[in-house]
């Protein structure tokens, strides 16, 4: 396990990652940091427990909508999509087919 040093509205913290992570886990505190900025305006509204708190639940809000499928293109069903080439594929067979009897 790595240590890795954050630091979220001018507060460090340590934290343990695998190890590997340590730069992701570094952007996703700069991630979470600056959305705490965006949403408390960059000051102090309300205590740092009531920021934190309402920086989780706006992502968790936002979570949630991509999960539901909400702002984002429906996932692909891969095997409607192979099933799919696979006729096209014989269709052209069938018309290079009859074009060589011409």
């Amino acid at each position: 396990m790595a240590q890795v040093d954050i630091e979220v509205n001018g507060r460090f913290y340590r934290m343990l990652c695998e190890d590997g992570q340590e730069a992701r886990l570094r952007e996703l505190a700069a991630y979470v940091d600056e959305r705490l900025r965006r949403l408390t305006g960059g000051g102090r509204s309300g205590s740092e427990a009531q920021m934190m708190l309402m920086t989780c639940l706006v992502l968790a809000d936002e979570l949630q909508d991509v999960m539901s499928g909400k702002g984002i293109a429906p996932a692909v069903d891969e095997g409607a999509v192979v099933g799919e080439l696979d006729r096209v594929a014989k269709r052209i067979e069938e018309v290079a087919a009859r074009l060589e009897r011409a």
